[in-house]
């Protein structure tokens, strides 16, 4: 993921759309030191419970990627609060993710991520259960 060589992209295919385009974003995982297993990888979830500092450090994360890309004129629709949450308890543990449960990810978006959305700038929505596996 590098943002300066998806911008270019990006403006060009938002000058080349007869619409506008719906962009949404959906993270990987958190940085290792938020995570209970203290890595990118494998079987883990963010420390501690929804409303702490972890939550919403992690929930500022979200706005500060939406701060970068708006300082050049590229917004976001939504947000997933976790690409495939329920990944993390399926995948070989080399793989980057997030386990969320279904009332984890709810209380994420109720007490962290919702609320940091609601004071930012940003008019971005949130896409929950961004699963395929139940």
């Amino acid at each position: 993921f590098c943002p300066l060589l998806q911008i270019p992209v990006l403006h060009k295919a938002l000058a080349m759309s007869k619409r506008p385009l719906l962009l949404y974003a959906s993270p990987w995982t958190a940085p290792a030191w938020i995570r209970s297993n203290g890595d990118v990888r494998g079987k883990g979830t963010l420390k501690g419970k929804a409303g702490d500092k972890y939550h919403k450090t992690w929930a500022n994360y979200f706005v500060k990627f939406l701060d970068e890309y708006a300082k050049h004129n590229v917004t976001f629709w939504a947000v997933t609060a976790q690409n495939e949450p329920l990944a993390a308890i399926f995948t070989p543990p080399l793989f980057p993710t997030i386990a969320f449960t279904a009332a984890q990810q709810r209380d994420f978006v109720v007490r962290d991520l919702g609320p940091a959305l609601a004071k930012s700038p940003h008019p971005t929505r949130i896409i929950i259960l961004d699963d395929q596996r139940i």
